[in-house]
């Protein structure tokens, strides 16, 4: 099971709605704390719970089907929060579930996966996310670690169950926003990943907007790597909170 990390889960006579971080680690490693300061950051600012879930990586859980069983996870995080809203006095409709790197992939798929449209979330942030897990964009560009963990990936599983798996082929319609952070200069994941998954949602009638950081690498949104960058992607995800009526 999950395990979960809140700040300010308190009962309230007025219920808040609820952010979820996931953390990243390239489906290999990773812990809640990454995303820690976000979670405090948006919590101290606006004044709303927030979560971080732990979902499962290989050094963690070896025997585990990761990354599939860490979108179970991340589902499993929303429900528990949905499930014990009422103790925690969380408004269920106004659930954002936020992921960076792999944990992005992790929220996208939650969302894109799930029986319930969009999993009854009520927006999507996505900081560089994962979208492809054969990483076909710009293939001989990437580095020896991408070309590693895919090569593990496609031994593992497959292309077939890749491509299942792989939000930029599971584009369909969500009913909430999305919003996504990206560098322009990320190796990990380009740009180009993400512009065509933000054109596929669009062309099925999502909401899918790509904010850009020019000139910034994958690490752009770590407050270690610039409070900069940290500083203006709380603003925008402040902005984003109000967008889908999480704030007023």
């Amino acid at each position: 099971a999950p395990y979960f990390q809140s700040d300010h889960l308190e009962r309230q006579e007025s219920k808040k709605g609820c952010v979820v971080f996931l953390h990243g680690g390239g489906f290999l490693g990773g812990a809640p704390s990454q995303v820690y300061p976000y979670a405090k950051a948006v919590s101290h600012h606006y004044g709303i719970p927030t979560a971080c879930c732990e979902v499962s990586c290989l050094l963690t859980h070896p025997r585990s089907k990761v990354p599939f069983e860490s979108v179970e996870d991340a589902r499993r995080c929303v429900n528990y929060l949905k499930d014990k809203a009422d103790d925690l006095g969380l408004d269920r409709e106004t659930i954002v579930l936020a992921g960076a790197s792999s944990g992005g992939h992790t929220a996208a798929m939650a969302a894109l996966g799930a029986e319930e449209p969009g999993l009854g979330l009520a927006g999507l942030l996505l900081f560089n996310p994962v979208l492809d897990l054969q990483f076909r964009e710009r293939w001989q560009e990437r580095r020896w670690c991408t070309w590693l963990g895919s090569s593990a990936l496609r031994w593992r599983f497959g292309k077939e169950t890749l491509d299942d798996e792989s939000p930029i082929l599971r584009a369909r319609h969500l009913p909430q926003p999305t919003l996504i952070l990206h560098g322009t200069e990320d190796h990990l994941v380009p740009l180009q990943e993400v512009q065509h998954f933000q054109e596929k949602m669009e062309c099925l009638g999502s909401d899918c907007k790509v904010v850009t950081f020019p000139g910034e690498g994958h690490f752009f949104f770590n407050w270690r790597v610039s409070p900069v960058n940290f500083h203006r992607c709380v603003g925008l995800l402040g902005d984003f909170l109000k967008q889908v009526g999480v704030l007023s």
